[in-house]
């Protein structure tokens, strides 16, 4: 459980300086207009890779594309 002491601070630390300023650096698009088949069809679909958000430090302003890449830096340190 987390106080009023620890808001705005992350639960883990940045493996490259130490802080607790983690944060997500995007979010997954969300299509709010429903099912279009038709855009479909004719190529008119927006073609986006799904990929989970990344991770990234306020402090120092490093960046890791996956949770696996944040957990590798986690050893590494």
């Amino acid at each position: 459980m987390t106080g009023a002491g620890d808001a705005g601070r992350s639960r883990e630390a940045c493996p490259v300086c130490g802080a607790h300023a983690l944060h997500l650096l995007y979010f997954p698009d969300v299509d709010l207009s429903g099912v279009r088949p038709m855009d479909d069809l004719i190529g008119m679909g927006d073609l986006k890779a799904e990929q989970p958000p990344g991770i990234g430090c306020e402090a120092c302003g490093s960046e890791w594309d996956a949770l696996d890449d944040f957990r590798v830096a986690q050893r590494g340190r």
